[in-house]
């Protein structure tokens, strides 16, 4: 126990603080636990804030070597690392083809709920003026009046 000296409880009282006892101690485990993970996690994002530098030196390496400062060009350093590019699968493109005349083809869509028809609304967007003269003329955004999401 960890107070020795409190006398005269009641033998409820003792296995009440017995309980507490071993409730604290728990939770001084669960808390070293999580200073561990904390570390853990700090030393990882450390390495990922090194690597996201790296990755920015590398960026910046070919856009120095597309204007050099009329200096001999060197061979890249990073010719020995593998490249990630985007790769695009080798699929038939569709050509454009006329719209049907059938009425199942809509203009109006939401990408987010999939609402068609009036219940997509076109409104002014005051962020991307067009013009000021003759009148101010604005673009047209499209807002689903049952999500309210805006595209």
């Amino acid at each position: 126990m960890m107070y020795e000296n409190i006398e005269g409880l009641s033998p409820e009282d003792e296995k009440e603080l017995s309980i507490l006892e071993n409730q604290i101690t728990e939770l001084f485990t669960l808390l070293e636990k999580r200073e561990i993970q904390l570390s853990q996690l700090k030393d990882e994002n450390a390495e990922l804030r090194a690597r996201i530098q790296n990755l920015q030196q590398q960026l910046s390496q070919p856009q120095q070597q597309l204007n050099p400062p009329q200096q001999q060009l060197s061979p890249p350093q990073h010719a020995n690392q593998q490249i990630n590019t985007i790769r695009v699968p080798n699929q038939q493109i569709s050509l454009a083809t006329s719209p049907s005349n059938s009425h199942s083809t809509y203009k109006r869509k939401c990408p987010k709920c999939g609402a068609m028809g009036f219940a997509i609304k076109e409104v002014d967007d005051k962020t991307r003026l067009i013009s000021y003269v003759p009148v101010r003329i604005y673009a047209k955004k499209r807002v689903c009046t049952k999500c309210r999401y805006e595209f």
